[in-house]
């Protein structure tokens, strides 16, 4: 009997299980889908295994599926997916070689690591010797268990765990040849709830994979926070936003404007990432998928932005389907979630660029090749082992000849790792600078402060007699001694509002161990108003030390008022959280 080939895409907000029989097009004979708890998955990675696996338990029953083998996919921002240069060399001496250097290419332990590569093709430069192309792939090893943990405990086997967007490069990724006359590389952009997965590739090989740890679910809060609606509800709105709109759904849309350009600016940052690398082939179009891709005008504001055109998927365009249990009119509603999951289950067949992080001996995936090498000279080493107690004079020799045999293949391993070495040094020194940079840029966000949300928590907060002439803040410097303290000013008045930033030339920077300083200049109606003032403001947690240093009285044609100046240092609470989220250890 044929295996049958099952993806399985665990994501944000749900679970999707697809299965396809291969073919040109490949056909869609299974396609199923149940909701997951909020906070079940985080950033891609599973946090409440119990909740996961009882999703699964009920999408095995939903669609009939019995317990079977499944691919599945992972896309988390601490993915390592790294492309290296690499003299050619068996599948074993290269595996070997790439373990030697992991070191410098992973962030985190050898030993707690789960990796695998995959060989993207061979160059020969002139005059030079030919090199492979390698795709490396890494993740801890924590992360990938509790994601086989969960998916077993819903009562299905992993065969494979799998990188997402390489499964997005299988579903939706066309050949050159389909580019017309002017082909290039092609990017994938798959918007989720908790990350938002980025593939280029030239031709179906990838060029470049990065996932971002932002998605459709900030859009969700920053609704929520706005229009002041729990999480459930802000999503349900958020998927009304396309529809003529009353008071409520034009607050979500203006709420969703800034989280929604840093998304795009990110993406934008990306491609531009692989577009500066050297040989980079130019990306001629981008190909949208996911949840968030239903947001409106999201292609549109994207192709503005990046400068190339941007469509949404069409993944029933490349595929047969089955009797999946769908009506024609629903059918879709589905086009974002497919190709997650066909992907997966394409990569069951060998398609494409295929890696698999499942740790040795667990996978059943046709074509490990080197795993079946390893389990199969493992026997034969236990066979050996038994002849040889049998019949020691023989046994002796026979080590004494592997001994030289090994030293000598050893010398000569060390010797292609030290001129690997060598040709690696560019590589390193670039490593180095890349270290650098990412220490000046922790430096910075260090001290990084929301000041629109300290905004926001003013506003909400200030006395209704109270209304606020000026607001100026200031943070130190990255580095003590260097830079200058960053300066918001907003001043209110019968002209507008009006919002700079820069670099005060009157106020002193506060000292290093201070979160910066904050002064205010306010109107109330009376002295009880700054009294007011005094017990509100003390209650924003962004604010500490609130101290009103004068107040005098105004007198006006209709009633006096008192104009009066307030100081505050800024604590913690005020940071924002982008430098846990550059580190990778932010929620």
């Amino acid at each position: 009997m044929a295996r049958r080939l099952i993806g399985l895409d665990v994501g944000t907000n749900a679970v999707t299980v697809a299965e396809i029989a291969t073919g040109n097009p490949p056909r869609l004979n299974m396609f199923g889908q149940v909701a997951l708890p909020r906070d079940a998955m985080r950033e891609g990675e599973v946090a409440d295994e119990g909740a996961v696996a009882e999703a699964i338990a009920r999408l095995r029953t939903e669609v009939g599926l019995r317990r079977a083998g499944v691919r599945v996919g992972i896309a988390s921002p601490r993915l390592i997916v790294r492309q290296v240069e690499m003299p050619v060399m068996s599948r074993d001496d290269l595996a070997s070689a790439l373990r030697f250097q992991a070191p410098d290419l992973i962030p985190f332990p050898v030993e707690e690591a789960a990796m695998d590569f995959a060989v993207l093709g061979t160059d020969t430069p002139e005059g030079g010797e030919p090199t492979m192309r390698v795709l490396l792939a890494a993740a801890q090893g924590a992360t990938v268990q509790r994601l086989v943990a969960a998916v077993e405990a819903g009562g299905l086997i992993v065969d494979a765990v799998d990188l997402l967007p390489l499964a997005l490069i299988r579903a939706l990724g066309q050949p050159a040849t389909a580019m017309g006359d002017h082909p290039g590389a092609e990017a994938i952009v798959s918007f989720g709830g908790g990350v938002t997965a980025i593939a280029v590739h030239e031709d179906r090989v990838p060029r470049f994979v990065r996932v971002l740890g932002t998605g459709g679910r900030e859009l969700t809060e920053a609704i929520a926070a706005e229009v002041e609606l729990p999480f459930d509800n802000a999503e349900s709105l958020k998927r009304q936003l396309a529809s003529p709109g009353d008071h409520l759904l034009t607050r979500a849309r203006a709420a969703i404007d800034r989280p929604l350009a840093a998304l795009i600016d990110d993406v934008r940052s990306s491609l531009d990432y692989y577009r500066n690398q050297p040989g980079a082939v130019p990306i001629v179009r981008v190909i949208i998928t996911g949840g968030g891709s239903q947001l409106p005008g999201l292609a549109e504001r994207l192709a503005s932005t990046a400068g190339v055109p941007v469509e949404v998927a069409r993944p029933r365009d490349l595929l047969t389907l089955g009797d999946i249990g769908f009506s024609e009119e629903d059918l879709p509603r589905l086009d974002p979630y497919i190709p997650g999951a066909v992907g997966l289950a394409l990569g069951g067949a060998g398609i494409g660029t295929v890696v698999n992080l499942l740790p040795r001996g667990r996978g059943r995936v046709a074509g490990a090749s080197s795993r079946s090498r390893a389990v199969v000279g493992a026997a034969a080493g236990a066979a050996v082992l038994i002849v040889l107690l049998a019949i020691p004079t023989l046994a002796r020799q026979h080590q004494i000849s592997n001994t030289k045999k090994d030293a000598t293949k050893q010398l000569a391993q060390n010797d292609s790792l030290q001129r690997q070495i060598n040709k690696l040094a560019d590589a390193r020194n670039a490593q180095l600078t890349l270290e650098q940079t990412r220490a000046e840029v922790q430096n910075v966000l260090a001290s990084d402060v929301s000041w629109a949300k300290m905004l926001q928590e003013l506003a909400r907060t200030i006395p209704n007699d109270v209304w606020l002439t000026s607001f100026q803040g200031s943070v130190p410097p990255p580095t003590a001694g260097t830079g200058a303290a960053t300066t918001t000013t907003t001043s209110t008045g019968t002209g507008g509002t009006t919002t700079t930033s820069g670099t005060p030339t009157t106020t002193a920077p506060p000292a290093a161990a201070s979160n910066g300083t904050i002064t205010f200049n306010a109107m109330g109606l009376d002295y009880a108003s700054v009294s007011a003032w005094l017990q509100r403001v003390s209650t924003i947690p962004s604010f500490a030390n609130v101290f009103v240093p004068n107040a005098a009285l105004v007198q006006g044609d209709t009633r006096n008022t008192v104009s009066f100046s307030s100081t505050a240092t800024i604590t913690p609470a005020a940071h924002t959280d982008r430098l846990s989220k550059y580190e990778g250890t932010g929620k």
